[in-house]
């Protein structure tokens, strides 16, 4: 078997039996510690645990809370932009149909227009309406003459009423 032991490229078992001896002694160690009371063995999940850092209720409802408003007001702007072109929206095709009726009531005066000639309407006067044009002799002046006129007295010498109730009552009770 040493024979063995040399050609082998590696030899294992020297290595597994060091590795006896350093677990052995790491046992020992351990179970010495143990006995104390002084080391705490610790499971793989719960150092895990303890390591994370504990989180504050307080904080965290902040944060919550600060999410939720947050999501509502992009909400609130997303809704209110949608609003905003539906109004944007109507307003355009308002301003194309009060476009399309101005432009209709433009032609349609000019429609009038054409047929509302002076000769139409003296036409129209006299065939429907029997109407005959003014004749000179059917014209009158009104003349004034020149004495009608209005003039203001003079105001010192006239007195109101009141004034000449103050004025009996002076001369009757002094």
């Amino acid at each position: 078997m040493a024979a063995e032991r040399n050609s082998a490229a590696l030899d294992t078992t020297r290595l597994a039996e060091s590795s006896e001896m350093v677990m052995s002694a790491a046992d020992k160690r351990s179970k010495k510690r143990k006995k104390t009371g002084q080391i705490i063995s610790i499971s793989q999940g719960s150092s895990a645990k303890s390591q994370r850092r504990k989180r504050n209720p307080f904080t965290i409802f902040s944060v919550l809370l600060l999410t939720a408003v947050l999501a509502g007001v992009a909400t609130m702007m997303v809704h209110f932009s949608a609003e905003l072109n539906e109004i944007n929206d109507q307003i355009t095709s308002s301003k194309a149909k009060l476009a399309a009726i101005q432009e209709e009531a433009t032609r349609y005066q000019i429609d009038i227009d054409k047929v509302l000639t002076n000769d139409y309407v003296k036409n129209y006067a006299e065939t429907k309406l029997h109407m005959t044009p003014v004749k000179n002799a059917q014209k009158q002046f009104v003349f004034m003459a020149s004495g009608d006129e209005g003039k203001i007295m003079d105001e010192s010498k006239g007195d109101s009423v009141f004034t000449f109730i103050q004025n009996a009552f002076n001369s009757t009770f002094m």
